[in-house]
């Protein structure tokens, strides 16, 4: 699928790249995921399209994150995604660049606990192009409330994976393309040229 993307008007999302979740997603290293985080990165910066990253993290005491999930259940007892950890950094292949935002959530959802939809509103967005860890953790609840905020969202599968390469390709295949367009990274850059 041939896509066209007006840069101006597009904000790129990197979701969730952080240190502590890459040794733990399916997929990433044979799928050469960050590898495509990269190269849409560098796409975005080259055609000055707005770059935003997002991440999860929490207080040592995880005080700031919704005590009765299970997910941060799951995380508090690893002591993973710690405020100002190593692993809570952004991985070095999908590293912040000049004066890209980083916006910090304590949720799945940036649009909860980020100012992400002012930070849409103020580079006159049209389009999302959203990408990152977890498929359907993140990457389908940023899609999810893009899409029912008006937004064109476009989700780049091969630099996108997840907990399970089921629940990536389940995500990818069943719910995804119902509310956004599902493209490759390859497809993406060139619609950034």
């Amino acid at each position: 699928m041939a896509i066209k993307i007006v840069a101006k008007r597009t904000a790129v999302l990197s979701l969730d790249v952080q240190n502590d979740l890459v040794p733990i997603t399916a997929g990433i290293k044979e799928n050469k995921v960050l590898d495509n985080i990269a190269r849409v990165l560098a796409a975005a910066r080259r055609n000055k399209a707005p770059v935003f990253h997002i991440t999860a993290s929490a207080r040592p005491d995880f005080r700031d994150v919704p005590r009765n999930s299970p997910l941060w259940q799951s995380i508090r007892k690893s002591k993973a995604m710690i405020a100002g950890s190593k692993g809570a950094a952004i991985h070095p292949k999908a590293a912040p660049k000049g004066g890209e935002l980083i916006l910090n959530k304590s949720c799945v959802d940036p649009f909860l606990t980020t100012s992400l939809g002012q930070q849409l509103v103020n580079v006159d967005a049209e389009t999302v192009v959203v990408m990152g860890l977890w498929t359907n953790y993140v990457v389908e609840a940023t899609m999810r409330h893009a899409s029912d905020m008006g937004y064109r969202v476009v989700v780049v599968r091969d630099a996108c994976a997840s907990n399970t390469i089921e629940n990536h390709e389940f995500a990818m295949t069943r719910i995804f393309p119902t509310l956004s367009y599902v493209v490759s990274t390859a497809e993406v850059v060139a619609a950034l040229k």
